[in-house]
Order: structure tokens, then C-alpha cells, then sequence
């Protein structure tokens, strides 16, 4: 079973887990399995007319974050699925019979660490002896765990509260802890709410989603599972050359304002992107810097986690 917390694991996904189980994925050419998130890959595809005139089928299911598209995946229940890179390496940790085929490179801050307006901590460098808020094993996570390397102090010099994105923000805001690590919209969100980004995160950590397929459908599957990535690759550029418009569609799907998805992608610009020697090589360091901190029991070779194949 996977090396984070089963409960916690259970608890972010189970919905959508147990609605995609309901079905047995098949292995039948004319039906893709696709795990979506709010915001995620139907949004572009929809945008860009990429799911008239398909060659197969597409079946949807819902999930609230990548750590239950992963259990979904490596379960039979969907073919491919999307989402963080950093729950994608307790999945290559745990044996999950899944690869990465595609990936998506965000270009700018990424994670970042939300401190209250009044907070005494300008830069991520003054963390040590602080409470944070961040989901476990999360991009967010990894976010502060390389900050205290880069300080060259161990990487138990901050406490760490686990917790999702909904309860960080209540903690932050309530005072239990004095910062919430935490990505975007989530980190816009709280600054128009009296939040302030911390500085000095910038160039930490690389921060990717990534497009996952299972083992048996990159058998079965292999010509949909190609096409469905050109597909996807095309939706993720329009997105980037289109700013505007790409807010207006995720203010729709996400009921989060438009302007502030605008804002977003002012910062942050997320583009298609190769599986190649340097998109491993930044999960490698993710892989060993989880491994460093005792969050992955054995090291891992994360290589074996990627097909190159699709790109």
C-alpha cells in the first residue's frame, strides 16, 4: 500500500475512489477511462474542440487531488488520470502498476508559504521553529522540506501540520499554526483575505502536474493513450496563449472568480512538457529529499516510474 498515510489518503479521495471502482475498467479500444479533477484536463479539452470526432470514447470520473487518481489507477478502475508529481512518487514508492506518459511544467513560483499580514516571517529563510500547515507528501510539502536543506538545517527544524488545503487555511487564519504551505488559487485567495506571500521560495523546488496512464492500458490502450496526450498537450498550450479566456472557463468549473485565475497566470504560466532526462532528474531529487526526511521507507530509482515512449 502506499507510503502516506492510508487514512489520510482515504479521507482526501474516497468519494471519488469508490465512484470510479463502481466500474471495472476495460480493456476495450473504444472506451478511455479518464480521472479528472475540477479545473484539470476536460476544461482544455472542452476549450479547444478536442473531444469532438474522437476515435474512442471518453468516461469520466471526478476526483478531489491526485493521491485517489493514483489508488484509482493502480486499482484497474481508470486508464489515465492527472495530477501533482510529488503524490506520484509515494505511488512509484509503494509499487503502484502505473506510469507517468505526459507532463506539465508551471513556470513560476509554483508552491509557495502564506504567512498571516502581521507575521514576524518576511522570507521562507526565518521558518525554523515555526508550525506549518501543508498537505502531507504534497508539492507544498516538498516546498519547505527543500527550504531547510537549502539553509542547510534539519529537516525537522519546522513542525509540520498536516492537514488539506480547507483546514491549513482555517489553521492560518485561527492562529494554530504560523504559516500554510500551498499552492495556487488557494495562496491567491488568502492574500485578498489579509494573507502575504513569504519571498525567497523562488527556484526551490520545479513544480509539474503529471498525465498518468496504468500498466495494463499502455498495453491495451497504447494508440488512444497517444492520442488522448497530443490532445491533452494541445489543451494545456491554449490555456498558457490564452489567458483570458482559460480564466473565464476555470472560474466556471471551480467557482472561483475569474480575475482570480487571471491573477494566477500572471505568476504562473503552466505549458506542456516532455518526459525527459531533466523533468526525472527533478523527481529523482524529489524522491531522495523524501527519503532524507523518513517519509519514504526505501529509495527509490524513479525512473521506473516513467514510459519516454510518448514523447
Amino acid at each position: 500500500m502506499s507510503l502516506l498515510d492510508r487514512r489520510q489518503l482515504l479521507a482526501n479521495g474516497l468519494a471519488g475512489f469508490v465512484a470510479a471502482c463502481s466500474r471495472s475498467a476495460t480493456d476495450d479500444t473504444g472506451t478511455l477511462l479518464v480521472g479528472d479533477q475540477r479545473g484539470g484536463q476536460k476544461v482544455v479539452l472542452d476549450a479547444t474542440g478536442a473531444l469532438r470526432d474522437l476515435p474512442y470514447r471518453i468516461q469520466w470520473s471526478s476526483f478531489p487531488n491526485a493521491a485517489p487518481v493514483l489508488e484509482a489507477l493502480n486499482a484497474g478502475a481508470i486508464d489515465v488520470g492527472f495530477g501533482g508529481d510529488s503524490a506520484f512518487v509515494f505511488a512509484v514508492g509503494s509499487g503502484a502498476k502505473v506510469k507517468a506518459i505526459g507532463g506539465q511544467r508551471y513556470e513560476g513560483p509554483g508552491p509557495v508559504l502564506v504567512v498571516r499580514g502581521d507575521s514576524r516571517i518576511r522570507t521562507i529563510d526565518q521558518i525554523a521553529g515555526t508550525r506549518i500547515a501543508t498537505p502531507r507528501g504534497s508539492v507544498s510539502h516538498n516546498l519547505i522540506l527543500a527550504a531547510l536543506e537549502h539553509q542547510g538545517k534539519p529537516l525537522d527544524a519546522v513542525t509540520f501540520a498536516f492537514m488539506s488545503p480547507q483546514d491549513g487555511q482555517a489553521a492560518l487564519q485561527g492562529g494554530s499554526v504560523d504559516g500554510w504551505a500551498i499552492w495556487d488559487p488557494n495562496a491567491t485567495l488568502a492574500v485578498r483575505q489579509g494573507a502575504r506571500i513569504v519571498g525567497g521560495s523562488a527556484g526551490l523546488v520545479p513544480s509539474y502536474a503529471l498525465l498518468f496512464a496504468r500498466d495494463g492500458a499502455l498495453k491495451t490502450k497504447r494508440a488512444d493513450l497517444l492520442d488522448y496526450r497530443r490532445r491533452i498537450d494541445a489543451g494545456w498550450q491554449w490555456g498558457a496563449d490564452n489567458v483570458d479566456a482559460y480564466a473565464d472557463l476555470l472560474a466556471k468549473e471551480t467557482g472561483v472568480a475569474a480575475d482570480v485565475w487571471r491573477e494566477v497566470a500572471r505568476r504562473t504560466k503552466r505549458l506542456p512538457a516532455p518526459i525527459n532526462d531533466a523533468l526525472i532528474a527533478d523527481q529523482q531529487r524529489t524522491a531522495d529529499r523524501y527519503f532524507r526526511a523518513g517519509l519514504l521507507q526505501n529509495k527509490l530509482d524513479i525512473r521506473t516510474g516513467f514510459d519516454r515512449s510518448f514523447s
